[in-house]
């Protein structure tokens, strides 16, 4: 029983190895790998050197999305020289760039080299904090950094054994909720989405989220300073929504009892945190349940 964890604990051992190696050599702010899900859908950070905080393992990004997405989706090296200027719109497409102050990123595919496992086990990216151009060599280098993450990965068994999906599904970049943050961020409230698994709900249900953050940016607490809003996975798989700003209540009763009203239809509720002049308001969605109802839609 104790062989197989230990054999996996040797894997995670040199794969930090590997990691830490190539940060020291590069001389690197930040490098972190990420795992696709057993159904190629989603985008998980397992592991990181040089993180800031903890919250890279709560993002959750969508297959073709992002630093990570697009490198899944072409096999190819991915480079972000000037972040957030290079990407404009797709800014909130990029949590790990965000939350993580990355100024100059690059990705690469973690292959296989096995013929049976045809999709990539993940991406490798490295960033800098600061203004950075990778040089030919330095890419050249990243990749083989990658080949040998993936050899490791090839004799990890506890692996899931990847299947080929019938057609790669989308996020629609035109999106009701993608829409509203994108709204938002251009009136000056910061925005985090690190949980994208919500650009998979019902376009009905993005609009209900929507509607609920600019119910509590316009109505419930308009005018707070310093805005910003958070959504990110929890540990039992909701999302978790975090208003937070400087500023004093502005709400009505009219008011609460349409965000009530909301929330309710999304089986959410809500939790008010008040501190002399720091506002804020967090609600839980049931992001799963959410997701199934799309397989009953006709």
């Amino acid at each position: 029983m104790t062989e197989p964890s230990t054999h996996h604990l040797t894997i995670q051992k040199q794969i930090q190895t590997e990691l830490e190696q190539l940060k020291s050599e590069l001389k690197l702010d930040f490098i972190a790998v990420a795992l696709a899900d057993e159904n190629y859908r989603d985008i998980h950070w397992k592991m990181a050197l040089g993180a800031n905080t903890e919250r890279y393992k709560k993002i959750m990004v969508r297959m073709g999305k992002g630093m990570a997405g697009r490198v899944l989706k072409t096999k190819a090296p991915f480079i972000v020289n000037y972040f957030p200027e290079e990407v404009q719109d797709e800014m909130l497409e990029y949590p790990i760039f965000l939350i993580e102050s990355i100024r100059s990123g690059m990705g690469v595919s973690v292959d296989s080299s096995r013929p049976e496992q045809k999709l990539s086990y993940g991406v490798l990216l490295v960033g800098q904090r600061e203004e950075r151009i990778f040089s030919p060599q330095e890419v050249e280098r990243v990749e083989q950094s990658a080949v040998a993450l993936a050899a490791l990965y090839d004799h990890t068994t506890s692996f899931v054994s990847l299947v080929e999906p019938e057609e790669a599904e989308q996020a629609d970049l035109t999106g009701p909720l993608l829409q509203k943050l994108r709204s938002l961020h251009n009136e000056g409230v910061q925005c985090e989405l690190l949980d994208q698994r919500l650009t998979r709900l019902s376009s009905h249900r993005q609009q209900e989220i929507a509607a609920v953050l600019d119910v509590l940016v316009h109505d419930y607490f308009s005018g707070l300073s310093s805005a910003k809003i958070t959504m990110e996975q929890d540990a039992i798989g909701y999302t978790l929504v975090v208003y937070e700003g400087e500023g004093t209540y502005s709400h009505t009763h009219e008011t609460f009892h349409t965000l009530r009203e909301l929330l309710k239809s999304l089986k959410s509720d809500l939790e008010v945190s008040v501190a002399q002049n720091r506002q804020s308001v967090r609600f839980a969605i049931p992001t799963r349940q959410l997701l199934d109802e799309i397989h009953w839609e006709v």
